[in-house]
């Protein structure tokens, strides 16, 4: 009797969840999100237009890869066909209802296989503790998860890149860098793990990734004109370069949360009609420059200090995972024009944490756990921004709240990973 009760109460948990999951899913099917832009550039590379010089909707442009605009092309053939004006969808086209509802429900999956690999690495003696997990990471990681279905983004398909890549099915064998390479390829994001292999000292693992990302860079030449296809991959490759001098200084864009906007924000007084202005002092131009990549080297070095100080701690539980989350939480902070959904990257860290907690009964000094506490609420993590006023929400976006939050988030893991590991010599 008493493990039926807890079966049921896993299996409670599991419903309440999906429940919370299909909401923000089913409503991104209707609403206007990121895969407006992808449809008009998949519409484009049929007709052989321009992916990356003009804007497609709203004055918002298209960053990805030809390969992820050519995966589209299915929908293209019903872009033509739209829902009456009297439907529940006025207007709107066959392709673009359609290309929404597979995106959710492929992001719904990777959610389910993302908490399956979790379940699988983090196991508990008792099915109180599994529970309480559970429950303390469905209050902490909903947000992300609800945001990135509501806007239909991609954050969710890379996490899963990175923690199948790493801890799920494509481990081993010729296919093990398929999925990095994908997620390099259409987001550039998780070429940061490409400094894992370098420290790892695994040139096997990294030719791999690397050889898979030029199959997915080439497999467009396979199908269009060879010149038009260069032309439009050297300009998404000048596009997502992070030290062109035309994205140093980027303003207007509320809601960044990278080194970038947070070096901008506060060292320039550029005027934008939504936000307060918080300039500390003014720096020029080169003065920005330079501190943004300074401090994003900063990051860089920090990151490999703290990988290979868990890798020479032979007894750390599950040291793999806790390395990835290393990587995870500083990627958010380190590439340029990022948002708040990016912070589902964080997942990883906040799991290994809570685990700690639950498992070892491990917390770092109450100071640093109540600022960690502060950033998750200036995260968006623990409450909902969507709740507040609308003023209060421009003026978040206006002084970079959440990119502060997750300043102090990554240093307040920092803390708590040079801690544990001082305490597992």
């Amino acid at each position: 009797m008493q493990s039926n009760v807890k079966f049921t109460t896993l299996n409670f948990l599991k419903w309440v969840f999906a429940a919370l999951i299909f909401w923000p899913a089913f409503h991104s099917i209707s609403s206007g999100n990121d895969f407006d832009i992808f449809i008009r550039a998949a519409y484009a590379l049929h007709d052989g237009g321009e992916l990356y010089t003009k804007p497609f909707v709203n004055g918002l442009y298209y960053y990805y890869s030809p390969f992820f605009a050519m995966l589209l092309q299915p929908f293209v053939f019903l872009r033509e066909l739209q829902f009456p004006q009297e439907s529940m969808l006025p207007g709107i086209s066959y392709a673009l209802v359609a290309v929404k509802i597979i995106w959710s429900s492929l992001t719904i999956l990777m959610i389910v296989r993302i908490v399956k690999i979790v379940a699988d690495v983090f196991m508990f003696e008792t099915a109180r503790k599994r529970n309480i997990f559970w429950i303390i990471l469905m209050i902490l990681c909903y947000r992300w998860f609800w945001m990135n279905l509501w806007y239909g983004q991609l954050t969710i398909f890379l996490l899963w890149v990175i923690l199948e890549s790493f801890l799920g099915k494509f481990q081993k064998g010729w296919y093990s860098g398929l999925l990095l390479g994908l997620g390099i390829n259409v987001k550039v994001l998780p070429l940061f793990f490409m400094g894992k292999y370098g420290l790892d000292f695994n040139v096997r693992a990294a030719i791999n990734a690397i050889v898979w990302l030029m199959v997915f860079i080439a497999i467009p030449f396979a199908f269009y004109d060879f010149e038009y296809i260069s032309q439009q991959t050297l300009s998404w490759l000048n596009t997502i370069n992070p030290l062109q001098q035309k994205r140093v200084i980027t303003v207007g864009g509320g809601g960044f949360v990278d080194i970038g906007a947070l070096v901008v924000k506060y060292f320039t007084s550029f005027k934008i009609p939504t936000e307060p202005t918080v300039c500390i002092t003014e720096l020029s131009h080169n003065g920005i420059f330079v501190i943004t990549q300074g401090i994003r080297l900063l990051f860089i070095g920090v990151v490999a200090f703290l990988y290979l100080r868990i890798n020479k701690r032979a007894h750390i539980h599950h040291s793999l995972f806790l390395s990835i989350a290393v990587f995870c939480a500083s990627i958010p902070l380190i590439f340029p024009h990022q948002r708040d959904y990016s912070f589902a990257l964080l997942i990883p860290s906040i799991v290994y944490m809570v685990y700690t907690f639950l498992k070892n009964k491990y917390v770092i000094h109450p100071v640093v756990s109540g600022l960690t506490f502060v950033s998750l609420i200036m995260l968006g993590s623990v409450v909902f921004f969507e709740f507040f006023s609308l003023e209060f929400r421009y003026w978040m976006l206006g002084v970079r709240l959440q990119g502060l939050g997750g300043l102090l988030y990554f240093i307040c893991f920092s803390a708590f990973v040079m801690s544990y590991t001082k305490k597992i010599i």
